[in-house]
C-alpha cells in the first residue's frame, strides 16, 4: 500500500521512521505505524533523495518516535561471483532526530 508525503500526518504517532541507504547519498523512506511498514511514494514512484536534510524536513512537523538509518549488505561478493560473505557489513543506526516545532505555527 503506497503512502504519499501528503498522508504521514494521518499516521501520527509514527512508532519509527527508516532511511534505506540505497547507494553513496541516495535514500529511500520507509514508514512504520499502526503495525504497517509502508514506502513512502511521491506521486506514482517511490519517494527517493540525495539529501537525509531533505528527509528530515518532511517529518520536521510530524510526531515520530524514533527514526532509523539503514543501509544493506554490500553487492560487492555477489558482483565478483563470490558466495556471500560470512561477516556481514549491514548496519542500522539510531538518529538523535526529534520533532522541531509544533506544526501549528
Amino acid at each position: 500500500m503506497k503512502l504519499q508525503i501528503e498522508e504521514i500526518h494521518d499516521l501520527e504517532p509514527i512508532n519509527k521512521v527508516v532511511i534505506h541507504s540505497l547507494d553513496w547519498m541516495l535514500y529511500q523512506v520507509t514508514v512504520e505505524a499502526e503495525g504497517q511498514e509502508r514506502l513512502l511514494y511521491q506521486g506514482e514512484s517511490p519517494f527517493k533523495s540525495r539529501s537525509l536534510l531533505e528527509i528530515q524536513e518532511i517529518f520536521q512537523f510530524v510526531n515520530v518516535e524514533h527514526y532509523m538509518l539503514r543501509r544493506p549488505n554490500s553487492a560487492y561478493d555477489e558482483m565478483v561471483g563470490q558466495p556471500p560473505s560470512v561477516f556481514p557489513d549491514s548496519f542500522e543506526t539510531s538518529l538523535p532526530w526529534k520533532q522541531i516545532a509544533d506544526r501549528r505555527h
